[in-house]
């Protein structure tokens, strides 16, 4: 296959997802389900989809897929052009679920990802070496262990910039990478008693990229070494699904880093992305075109900054 523009080393699930009527039930409570889907998810997948929605060409590695997730995988994979050909497919295991509960104001996710490191064998693949070198931008999720570490370092040795997320300060993944999407529920555990200032700035200071703090519908706050902290206001939309948004923003970061824009150009065009499809169930079915990023971003409200 040709090359892609960009390569995606994450999560990859086939998603059961349940839209309810009202709020999540409490224990013992009853909760309606109004619509079900059945279709590709995780931080790997939604970011790939996504791409290919905004017409970059993208390969994808990750999770093995088995003999119950890969007929849908590959469905839509072949739906958005997405280049599978770097996935194991694995008859002896029947793949990476998960079931999410989408309410009006939550979203609430099953799953047995743990089943990924418990076995002796891990059940993803290594990076394809050769698609990050063709690449001109890659996206990495941390939770392939060392595997995560090595696509880092193979896209460091071949200079191709990286977006990552949700990992330690002080590793390899974050200190080498272009961008990083921080989530607040990330953060706040693992760096317990700190401030979000205390904290981004430490973040800071250990990379020359970009790093970006997310707060689900709260302000973003962005840094970079030697420059000052400012902010991004997000964009207010009437959300039918928060599942996925910061997925989805990570792929607008990932599509800024490719264009090489400047910093609050990428941010502000990430949470355009997100925002759009946070007004859509599922993202798989309801991408986003780059017409339509740049329309809202253009008539809609604006996404304020500020230092």
């Amino acid at each position: 296959m040709p090359a892609s523009e960009a390569y995606v080393f994450g999560q990859i699930v086939l998603s059961t997802i349940h839209k309810l009527a009202g709020q999540f039930p409490q224990a013992d409570g009853y909760g309606e389900i109004e619509r079900s889907f059945l279709c590709p998810g995780g931080q790997g997948m939604n970011a790939a989809m996504v791409l290919s929605g905004l017409g970059v060409k993208t390969a994808i590695g990750g999770p093995n897929w088995g003999t119950e997730t890969a007929e849908v995988l590959d469905r839509y994979a072949a739906r958005y052009g997405i280049d599978t050909s770097g996935i194991v497919r694995d008859s002896g295991y029947a793949g990476l679920r998960d079931i999410a509960f989408v309410a009006e104001s939550s979203r609430t996710v099953f799953g047995r990802f743990r089943a990924l490191y418990t076995d002796k064998t891990h059940r993803w693949c290594e990076p394809d070496g050769a698609a990050i070198r063709a690449a001109r931008v890659v996206a990495i999720d941390p939770y392939f262990a060392s595997s995560s570490d090595a696509a880092a370092r193979l896209a460091s040795d071949a200079g191709v910039p990286y977006v990552t997320i949700d990992c330690p300060h002080d590793g390899y993944l974050h200190r080498n990478a272009a961008a990083t999407v921080v989530s607040s529920e990330y953060w706040r555990p693992a760096y317990p008693g700190q401030t979000a200032g205390e904290v981004i700035s430490a973040y800071a200071k250990q990379s020359t990229g970009l790093t970006i703090f997310t707060a689900g519908s709260g302000q973003i706050q962005c840094a970079r070494r030697g420059r000052p902290v400012f902010a991004v206001e997000p964009y207010r939309v009437e959300a039918v699904s928060t599942l996925g948004a910061g997925d989805t923003f990570r792929a607008g970061v990932v599509y800024g880093v490719l264009k090489g824009w400047e910093d609050e150009r990428v941010v502000r065009f990430a949470a355009a992305v997100a925002a759009i499809l946070c007004t859509r169930l599922p993202i798989a079915d309801n991408l986003t075109t780059l017409a339509e990023a740049n329309a809202f971003i253009e008539n809609g409200p604006s996404a304020k900054s500020h230092p």
